[in-house]
């Protein structure tokens, strides 16, 4: 084998250990921000773009119960890496 090159069985593993840590901080960052939807909602804010201020859609809460922004806040933070 030359050098540089790995076997296909540990480049396999590799692979399954990138997408396993990945899975873990998606569930991780999901987890965080149930949380934080659950803190707004004890404060009374649940409903409200954290952002704005303005009603997050119905919609939009329907699908993503643990929604602390309305549409345009979350894509823009989103774009600016928050």
């Amino acid at each position: 084998m030359s050098r540089g090159f790995r076997d296909a069985d540990s480049t396999q593993l590799m692979s399954e250990q990138a997408t396993s840590g990945e899975i873990d901080r998606i569930l991780e960052r999901d987890r965080e921000q149930a949380a934080h939807a659950e803190a707004r909602k004890s404060e009374g804010g649940y409903g409200r773009c954290e952002d704005c201020g303005k009603d997050i859609g119905a919609e939009r809460l329907a699908a993503l119960p643990a929604a602390t922004r309305c549409v345009k806040c979350q894509a823009a933070a989103e774009q600016s890496g928050r």
